[in-house]
């Protein structure tokens, strides 16, 4: 298995993050190392059940978990 970490997409912010964001920028490589330096970024690292849900064949794994009661997820 990968032990890659990857970034989930979530973001909790200030809304002065919005005085930091310049015009037709990624976040992800000027304002958040910017952010970083500065100290004013930090990050939660999940350590539990993740996977994509980008393709069928993904949605159809994750049925597949859901319906056989195998769902990391599922907590009743």
């Amino acid at each position: 298995m990968d032990a890659s970490w990857i970034n989930g997409g979530f973001f909790i912010i200030s809304p002065e993050i919005f005085t930091c964001i310049h015009p037709n920028t990624m976040l992800e490589f000027t304002t958040f190392p910017t952010l970083a330096h500065e100290g004013n970024l930090g990050v939660y690292k999940h350590e539990g059940f993740w996977h994509p849900m980008d393709t069928l064949r993904d949605r159809e794994y994750l049925e597949e978990l859901w319906n056989t009661g195998g769902a990391p997820w599922k907590i009743w």
